[in-house]
């Protein structure tokens, strides 16, 4: 499948998208939740919730619900009670981003309260591999449903359509890992991007362990802003809940970074982030534990991890 075809598919398809970019009705104010987690409102029948890991998407049906991203393993009970707080119907999926624990760590509690957790087919191969390491008491909440193939550069998707509520599951190519996900409700104008976009702090790109591409982010995050309408409401995988402007912003920094190291193929990661003009970029942030600039710089230039060693 072309990325053309994958464009419709998210959003551009639905009629909403085609309402020459009016904004939709601003969104009334989220029901309270417990202190561990907030739960946002992003839209009529569409929720984030920020807690412990990742951003997790909640969008809303008649009759049932789906959840993206589970978050770590110690948030899940606090999580479940954030999801209550916005909606009382079951959970019919949970959709896993990526494979990394901050965002698939509460799978094993969920798998139980869902029909079936849907991945990328590396996300499950990638979760075989760390429980066999677990004692079999922890081990559980693998995905069942798959979305792509080995090859990461092979585009996917899975559509879901349940009574009110219809999501487009999207397989790109490898970006943030060889495993990402995209979640579009087309006729609210949301889109859940996992970690493909960062907001707050400098992004992480896992270019070794995880089959990341720096490449594939600015090339997923271009795709994206070259036809997401004005009024959609993107969740990234962490940072606040962002627009149209904070995603073309995102993709200009994302290219100045590969700008900036292309020009200085010689200099080294630190001389690259020394020489970088950051205070042009005052929305990124580093992370002395996390993402430095020069670790950020690795990532681009493929030769580090993109991170501080743990």
């Amino acid at each position: 499948m072309r990325s053309a075809a994958l464009l419709a598919l998210l959003l551009a398809a639905s009629p909403a998208a085609a309402a020459a970019g009016a904004a939709p009705a601003a969104p009334a104010p989220a029901p309270a939740a417990p202190a561990a987690h907030r739960v946002e409102r992003v839209s009529e029948h569409a929720y984030v919730v920020f807690g412990r890991g990742g951003n997790v998407g909640v969008f809303v049906g008649d009759t049932e619900a789906v959840l993206v991203d589970s978050q770590l393993e110690p948030g899940g009970p606090g999580l479940l009670e954030a999801v209550a707080s916005a909606t009382r119907l079951p959970l019919k999926l949970l959709v896993n981003t990526h494979h990394h624990p901050d965002h698939v760590g509460a799978n094993a509690l969920l798998a139980g309260r869902v029909q079936a957790i849907v991945a990328h087919a590396n996300v499950r191969r990638r979760l075989e591999a760390e429980q066999a390491k677990l004692d079999p008491a922890r081990r559980g909440g693998l995905p069942t449903l798959l979305v792509g193939e080995a090859d990461p550069e092979k585009e996917g998707r899975l559509d879901v359509r349940l009574p009110g509520l219809e999501l487009h599951v999207v397989h790109r190519r490898a970006a943030h890992t060889d495993g990402d996900l995209l979640v579009g409700m087309p006729s609210e104008l949301v889109l859940h991007v996992g970690d493909v976009m960062f907001l707050g702090v400098l992004p992480f790109v896992d270019v070794q362990a995880g089959g990341g591409s720096f490449a594939g982010v600015l090339d997923t995050v271009t795709w994206l802003a070259s036809w997401v309408p004005d009024g959609v409401r993107v969740i990234p995988g962490h940072g606040p809940v962002a627009g149209k402007q904070e995603l073309l912003r995102y993709r200009d920094f994302l290219a100045a970074l590969a700008a900036h190291a292309a020009a200085h193929p010689e200099a080294s990661s630190r001389r690259l982030a020394e020489t970088f003009d950051a205070a042009a970029w005052p929305e990124w942030k580093p992370s002395p534990t996390f993402v430095t600039w020069e670790t950020l710089f690795d990532a681009v230039t493929g030769r580090g991890p993109g991170r501080v060693p743990r």
